[in-house]
């Protein structure tokens, strides 16, 4: 499943390379200041924090298609840490609801996104590979034509192949900065 999504990225960057200029390539990077994983798979688990990555392409001001890297640390009831390593291909709908300028620059944007995610959660030497179906909400603010910040939460449902499975859901606030290339 990682190499799936992984040449799924390599497709994406490959195509927004020479559509960049009139497609809307962007690529951005945020603070995970809460993740939080509930169900079966967050047995012993506290919230926890991190940093990611996105690359996308805007096909129009409604519809995108982005990649996310995302890298966090939670720590365990007992002591000690889990890393946990995420890699996600979304579709996103934005709602532009106002504009900057003359120039109909976007500078409120809500958004969804629905996307599938692949996990890797290691501590102690073990690591454990989960993955599952993604939805998300959010806000863009434009503070230039190729400028903006925004905040989101997403929700993954994952099943981890642990023995027994483990099943839970992976919950992150992200705050970041997407530079569009114009």
């Amino acid at each position: 499943m990682k190499k799936t999504l992984v040449l799924m990225l390599l497709m994406l960057t490959l195509i927004a390379a020479p559509a960049m200029a009139k497609e809307g390539f962007f690529i951005g990077a945020s603070l995970i200041p809460s993740i939080d994983i509930s169900g079966d798979a967050g047995n012993g688990l506290d919230e926890g924090s991190g940093y990611g990555f996105r690359l996308g392409l805007g096909f129009n001001k409604y519809f995108s298609i982005e990649g996310v890297l995302e890298r966090t640390e939670l720590d365990m009831t007992g002591g000690g840490t889990m890393d946990l390593d995420g890699m996600a291909v979304n579709a996103r709908l934005n709602f532009p609801l106002t504009t900057l300028d003359s120039a109909k620059v976007m500078s409120f944007e809500p958004y969804i996104l629905a996307g599938y995610g692949a996990y890797e959660a290691t501590s102690g030497g073990q690591s454990f590979d989960g993955n599952g179906f993604r939805l998300g909400i959010g806000i863009e603010q434009y503070l230039f034509k190729e400028l903006s910040v925004n905040i989101g939460y997403t929700s993954t449902s994952v099943t981890f192949d642990t023995n027994p499975e483990r099943d839970g859901t992976i919950r992150v606030i992200d705050i970041g900065l997407i530079y569009h290339f114009l």
